[in-house]
């Protein structure tokens, strides 16, 4: 009884409370001694927390003994004791944290808190092998992500789709550079993302899910794809350089017959049908390969590509600048890609409670391509192996008359006479400004937009190869669009014991248009000149077409966490879009998401084959207002008459 006594008589002694006192203190970053605002400072064991001001300070009540956890994100966690009413805190970055800090529409989250399906590749990834486009970087490195390239040409256009046929007018996603949309639909075969240099993106982060893509309403019926680019940090000014030589090649080629093989298959067919005997193919056995058409369009290229950057700062403003080129020829003759990028990103704290950046980036590209538009691949794999390329004097060959009933032209006379080039300017622009209204709360502005001009010239020569003449014809295109936006939203953060609540609200308005102007003519009189002008003007063509249209939106999302184990997320957008009649014209795209991470539950706590497990379940709407502009009204064809020009109706009206 005595033992039971002393006991419990040395345990009241141990939990007996020491007198409260108010500690404070300063919460600053270790690297470069900045005070930080909203560390969560929470004493271990309650549910009493507080945030640090703007200055970095904080106040709460605790007693000697007791432990106060500080955590921010970015930064590794620090428990530390009470020993006396001033406590002052360094805290340092954690790189580990940092990578675990993924990008979401309109703001960040730490992926362990992340509800939707979301998939990252990281510029370490990127680095793994070459690219020349952001589309490419997604090959194969993020599940339920294809990626196929419709173009064999360098700088050629590519099609990603997230999980699969989306969409009846396109299943490209929705990119979002630093804040900035992009469309992802090509132009042609040029790819829309071709303009970016690769070298530039730290992360890509592909939203695959209604719940994680709803945030975007009507444009994320096909998943979202942001990309966030390099920044500049606190430290000593850095210059890097990055770069290589590839040496590019075809690994194989089909399967095809030489001279040899095709007089036999001739003189086979000759036989059965007892005529169209041909004294050269007598004996094929003392006849050459004659002419490998693959080999002759198919070459080994090189590529080569350069960046150099700058990057530093201090305390109040860091800066990035970078400049890259890339230069790649194709494996097939005749194309070829040419690329040179520029990029600006500064970020200045003005003051403790106002931070101001701009991310700009212009680009040239030329994109040569010859190939594709005409077959010349199928051309050359059809062409007869007793046709020259190129014949003694340097004309070149063609195919004679023959008793097989077919033709086909120079494959690689179509490659290298024709020219057929794009040149494409592209500018992206954002600019933003974060005030810090009340610890915790945080307000953003930001404007910016994309700025395209494009222009393709196209030329064939006259040319007679034998049975074929080919008439000479030109044409222009230019194209030009812009894409501006203007969004503010307003976030709040606030851990309070094991709960943690993050709300974000805001409203954004975007604005887009675009036009393209085209012309023609054939009967060149030189095949040397390929101004338009020079064309017989009788056979001259012209065409032109604009459009435009704007989404006004208002969005929210509201995170919750309970004890790093139980999570959701809600969100929901509004979005009026130009494109639909006024009578139809708003769409709601709601979503909502739990997940429950069960590896932090008391019963696989010690099980330590399981890293994280995490169980999730999501529903969300999302909408497509890609349908055309005006596709509600009814719209006029110009039709020729013997009285002129003439009208009539090209479609039926529907307000719904």
């Amino acid at each position: 009884m005595a033992v039971l006594c002393l006991t419990l008589f040395t345990a009241f002694t141990l939990s007996a409370a020491e007198p409260k006192i108010t500690v404070s203190g300063t919460v600053t970053l270790q690297s470069d001694g900045e005070p930080l605002t909203g560390v969560s400072v929470r004493l271990k064991g309650t549910s009493q927390g507080v945030a640090t001001d703007i200055d970095g300070n904080y106040s709460l009540p605790a007693s000697k003994g007791d432990v106060l956890i500080f955590s921010y994100i970015g930064c590794a966690t620090l428990e530390l004791e009470v020993t006396g009413p001033t406590l002052n805190v360094e805290l340092k970055d954690d790189i580990q944290k940092l990578d675990d800090v993924v990008v979401v529409g309109y703001g960040t989250m730490k992926r362990s808190d992340i509800t939707g399906s979301v998939v990252s590749v990281s510029e370490k990834d990127i680095k793994k092998t070459i690219v020349t486009s952001v589309d490419q970087a997604l090959q194969g490195r993020a599940a339920g992500v294809q990626v196929t390239q419709n173009s064999g040409a360098p700088g050629g256009g590519i099609s990603v789709a997230i999980r699969g046929t989306n969409s009846l007018n396109g299943n490209e996603p929705l990119y979002v550079i630093d804040g900035i949309a992009v469309e992802g639909q090509t132009n042609g075969n040029t790819s829309a993302l071709s303009s970016i240099n690769p070298s530039d993106i730290v992360s890509l982060e592909v939203l695959k899910d209604a719940s994680a893509t709803a945030i975007y309403g009507s444009r994320a019926s096909n998943g979202v794809v942001l990309i966030t680019t390099k920044r500049g940090s606190v430290g000593k000014t850095k210059i890097s350089y990055e770069g290589y030589y590839a040496s590019q090649r075809i690994p194989k080629f089909l399967d095809s017959m030489n001279l040899r093989e095709y007089a036999k298959l001739y003189n086979e067919r000759a036989d059965i049908l007892g005529w169209g005997k041909r004294e050269e193919f007598a004996d094929p056995s003392v006849l050459g390969d004659g002419t490998n058409w693959q080999k002759e369009i198919f070459q080994n290229a090189g590529m080569h590509s350069h960046q150099l950057s700058v990057s530093g700062g201090n305390d109040a403003t860091q800066f990035l600048i970078s400049g890259g080129y890339i230069d790649q020829d194709g494996i097939a003759v005749g194309s070829a890609f040419e690329r040179f990028t520029a990029r600006i990103n500064v970020d200045t704290k003005v003051a403790k409670w106002l931070k101001v950046g701009a991310q700009s980036s212009l680009s040239t590209s030329k994109r040569t391509n010859t190939i594709d538009d005409y077959n010349v691949i199928e051309t050359a794999l059809r062409q007869l192996p007793e046709v020259p390329a190129k014949n003694p004097d340097g004309a070149w060959g063609y195919q004679e008359d023959n008793t097989l009933g077919t033709y086909y032209t120079n494959p690689l006379a179509d490659a290298l006479t024709r020219e057929n080039y794009w040149k494409g300017l592209q500018a992206v622009v954002n600019a933003y400004a974060d005030i810090t209204v009340i610890p915790g709360l945080n307000a953003r502005i930001e404007y910016g937009g994309t700025f395209d001009r494009n222009n393709r010239y196209f030329f064939q020569p006259a040319m007679t190869l034998g049975q074929f003449k080919q008439q000479s014809r030109g044409q222009r295109e230019s194209s030009n669009s812009q894409f501006t936006s203007f969004k503010q939203y307003v976030t709040y953060m606030k851990d309070f014991g094991k709960h943690s609540l993050n709300v974000m609200a805001g409203h954004e308005s975007q604005e887009s248009s675009w036009e393209n102007l085209t012309a023609g003519r054939s009967g060149y009189l030189f095949n040397n000149v390929h101004d338009i002008e020079v064309g017989d003007l009788k056979t001259a063509t012209n065409g032109s077409s604009r459009s435009s249209y704007a989404i006004e939106s208002y969005y929210g999302r509201v995170n919750y966490n309970f004890d790093n184990r139980y999570l959701l997320t809600a969100t929901v957008r509004a979005d009026g879009s130009s494109t639909f009649s006024p009578d139809n014209r708003w769409g709601w795209f709601p979503s909502a998401a739990l997940a429950w991470r069960v590896k932090n539950e008391s019963f696989l706590s010690s099980v330590n084959w399981i890293s994280d497990a995490k169980l999730r379940l999501g529903w969300g709407l999302v909408g497509n207002q890609n349908a055309g502009s005006y596709a509600y009204g009814s719209t006029m064809t110009s039709v020729a008459t013997a009285w002129g020009t003439g009208f009539y109706p090209g479609n039926y009206s529907n307000s719904d």
